[in-house]
Protein backbone atom coordinates (compact mmCIF):
# COMPACT_ATOMS: atom_id res chain seq x y z
CA UNK A 1 0.00 0.00 0.00
CA UNK A 2 1.05 3.27 -0.53
CA UNK A 3 0.74 6.18 1.75
CA UNK A 4 2.13 9.75 1.99
CA UNK A 5 4.96 11.73 -0.56
CA UNK A 6 8.37 11.40 -1.17
CA UNK A 7 9.35 13.67 1.50
CA UNK A 8 7.47 12.60 3.95
CA UNK A 9 9.13 11.53 7.20
CA UNK A 10 7.37 7.87 8.31
CA UNK A 11 6.15 7.65 11.80
CA UNK A 12 4.60 4.69 12.30
CA UNK A 13 3.38 4.15 15.57
CA UNK A 14 0.22 3.21 17.74
CA UNK A 15 -2.07 6.26 17.59
CA UNK A 16 -5.35 4.80 18.21
CA UNK A 17 -4.37 2.98 21.26
CA UNK A 18 -5.47 -0.77 19.55
CA UNK A 19 -1.81 -1.79 20.44
CA UNK A 20 -0.82 -2.35 16.61
CA UNK A 21 1.51 0.15 14.87
CA UNK A 22 -0.43 2.37 12.52
CA UNK A 23 0.52 4.47 9.62
CA UNK A 24 1.72 7.31 9.83
CA UNK A 25 3.60 10.33 8.33
CA UNK A 26 4.86 14.14 9.16
CA UNK A 27 4.80 16.67 5.85
CA UNK A 28 5.86 19.94 7.29
CA UNK A 29 3.90 20.37 10.80
CA UNK A 30 0.85 17.83 8.66
CA UNK A 31 0.44 14.67 10.57
CA UNK A 32 -1.33 12.00 8.81
CA UNK A 33 -2.56 8.80 10.44
CA UNK A 34 -3.91 5.75 8.72
CA UNK A 35 -5.56 3.90 11.88
CA UNK A 36 -5.49 -0.11 12.16
CA UNK A 37 -8.83 0.29 14.19
CA UNK A 38 -11.26 1.46 11.61
CA UNK A 39 -8.73 2.05 8.65
CA UNK A 40 -10.10 5.81 8.78
CA UNK A 41 -7.24 8.27 8.53
CA UNK A 42 -6.28 11.36 10.40
CA UNK A 43 -4.93 14.67 9.21
CA UNK A 44 -3.80 17.02 12.46
CA UNK A 45 -1.48 19.98 11.96
CA UNK A 46 0.33 20.12 14.46
CA UNK A 47 4.18 22.34 14.04
CA UNK A 48 6.08 23.50 11.34
CA UNK A 49 8.40 22.88 8.49
CA UNK A 50 11.89 23.08 10.54
CA UNK A 51 10.12 21.20 14.04
CA UNK A 52 11.61 17.57 14.55
CA UNK A 53 8.65 15.33 14.75
CA UNK A 54 8.84 12.80 18.13
CA UNK A 55 5.25 11.21 18.59
CA UNK A 56 5.38 9.06 21.78
CA UNK A 57 3.05 8.76 24.45
CA UNK A 58 3.69 10.96 26.83
CA UNK A 59 0.75 11.12 28.65
CA UNK A 60 0.45 7.24 29.31
CA UNK A 61 -2.72 6.61 28.04
CA UNK A 62 -1.63 3.87 25.47
CA UNK A 63 -1.99 6.15 22.39
CA UNK A 64 0.58 7.70 20.88
CA UNK A 65 0.53 11.72 21.11
CA UNK A 66 1.93 14.10 18.10
CA UNK A 67 4.78 16.00 19.45
CA UNK A 68 7.78 18.00 18.12
CA UNK A 69 10.93 19.49 19.07
CA UNK A 70 11.77 23.04 18.22
CA UNK A 71 14.93 24.48 19.50
CA UNK A 72 14.95 23.34 23.15
CA UNK A 73 11.18 23.24 23.56
CA UNK A 74 9.19 20.28 23.45
CA UNK A 75 5.31 20.84 22.22
CA UNK A 76 3.05 18.10 23.05
CA UNK A 77 -0.83 17.74 21.67
CA UNK A 78 -2.09 14.90 24.24
CA UNK A 79 -3.84 12.37 23.33
CA UNK A 80 -5.84 11.89 26.29
CA UNK A 81 -7.53 15.06 26.60
CA UNK A 82 -6.59 16.88 23.61
CA UNK A 83 -4.86 19.32 25.83
CA UNK A 84 -0.95 20.86 24.57
CA UNK A 85 2.25 20.72 27.11
CA UNK A 86 5.40 22.97 26.20
CA UNK A 87 8.60 22.11 27.95
CA UNK A 88 11.84 23.75 27.75
CA UNK A 89 14.47 20.60 27.91
CA UNK A 90 17.60 21.00 26.04
CA UNK A 91 18.97 24.03 23.56
CA UNK A 92 19.12 25.23 20.26
CA UNK A 93 21.58 22.95 19.39
CA UNK A 94 20.41 19.98 20.97
CA UNK A 95 19.38 16.85 18.47
CA UNK A 96 16.51 14.43 20.41
CA UNK A 97 16.62 11.28 20.35
CA UNK A 98 13.96 8.49 19.88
Amino acid sequence: MQFGGGTDVPLPSDYDGDGKSDIGVYRNGLWIVRRSLDTGVTATQFGGGADIPMPADYDGDGKTDIAVYRSGLWIILRSSDGGVTATNFGGGTDVPLN
